[in-house]
């Protein structure tokens, strides 16, 4: 059978909820971006990847591991490319909504774009100006 190398990034996890509350709303990636086996499982039972780096936050002595979503993902190789060494070093936003069920999902947002829900409700993080939220069609019926 054939290996493949796989490196993970060490180090203590984000609380996004202490982030949360504490307001902190900036941070600069500080390693590459490396997937890693999550905690959580998929509906057939196999273990969920996540992409996961370091990030440093403003007041904490030592960067801390973050899993990025999709959305950050997305806009991170918008506009840094599709290395995620490209992406180490760049001052972003952080914007952190605090949600039911103890969920706290975490944006890295670079300058110049900014997050809007699509005609669904799922966060998206475009070009300022680029795009509007989008409004569900409502149908009247006769």
């Amino acid at each position: 059978m054939d290996y493949d190398k796989k490196e993970f990034v060490g180090g203590k996890w984000a609380s996004k909820p202490e982030l949360y509350d504490k307001r902190i709303n900036k941070a600069k990636i500080v390693s590459e971006t490396n997937s890693e086996t999550s905690q959580y499982k998929n509906d057939d039972g196999t273990p969920k990847m996540q992409e996961v780096c370091k990030a440093q936050f403003p007041g904490y002595p030592e960067a801390l591991k973050i899993a990025l979503n999709q959305a950050t993902i997305n806009v991170l190789v918008d506009a840094f490319g599709r290395k995620s060494a490209d992406w180490q070093g760049h001052v972003l936003a952080v914007e952190i909504d605090k949600l039911p069920g103890k969920k706290f999902p975490l944006f890295l947002i670079p300058e110049g774009y900014e997050r809007i829900e699509d005609e669904n409700g799922y966060s998206k993080i475009v070009k300022k100006g680029t795009e509007s939220p989008k409004e569900p069609e409502v149908q009247i019926g006769e």
